[in-house]
């Protein structure tokens, strides 16, 4: 249900109390959230285009599959999963994959009324374009900030996510 009773007047107050909020409850320090968004962000655009120079019709909604998939394929169900996604989500990015060549799918030997899916050849190239394309970003993030700031930002993200997990472990144990 809408608190709008005045258009004009719930405008204008509203728009004034967002400018008052924003203006004090603004951090002193970016948040990290934030910076490591940006930072994402920026990788990522730059990943997809430099994909997209050979693999034009790549999209950047294949990330999870490309990410999750296992070297020798898996079942829907278990890529879904492993991507933390619905499976009916992850059918449609599949199967539009495979429209394009960069998936296929076959029977499961251990149970023919499943499928394997894995990366055809057309697959496993853009795997290899996007493996040069981390590199180029490396290259170009090391140009910008530094190769020792960039080993730095590495060695520290690797440790927090690996105290994450850690603590993450231990709660799971409780």
């Amino acid at each position: 249900m809408s608190d709008i009773v005045d258009p004009v007047k719930d405008l204008e107050r509203l728009q004034a109390e967002g400018i008052a909020v924003l203006r004090t409850d603004r951090p002193t320090v970016a948040p990290l959230q934030f910076l490591l968004f940006h930072l994402g962000q920026w990788i990522d655009d730059r990943h997809i285009a430099t994909i997209q120079e050979t693999f034009p019709d790549a999209r950047r909604t294949f990330n999870p599959v490309f990410i999750h998939l296992p070297a020798d394929g898996c079942r829907l169900t278990d890529l879904a999963r492993m991507a933390n996604m619905s499976k009916q989500a992850m059918a449609e990015i599949v199967d539009e994959m495979i429209a394009l060549g960069y998936l296929a799918r076959f029977p499961d030997p251990k149970d023919r009324r499943a499928k394997v899916i894995v990366r055809a050849q057309k697959g496993l190239d853009a795997h290899r374009a996007a493996m040069a394309a981390f590199a180029q970003i490396d290259r170009d993030l090391a140009a910008r900030m530094g190769k020792d700031h960039l080993s730095e930002l590495r060695d520290s993200l690797s440790k927090a996510l690996d105290a994450i997990e850690t603590a993450d472990d231990a709660e799971a144990d409780l």
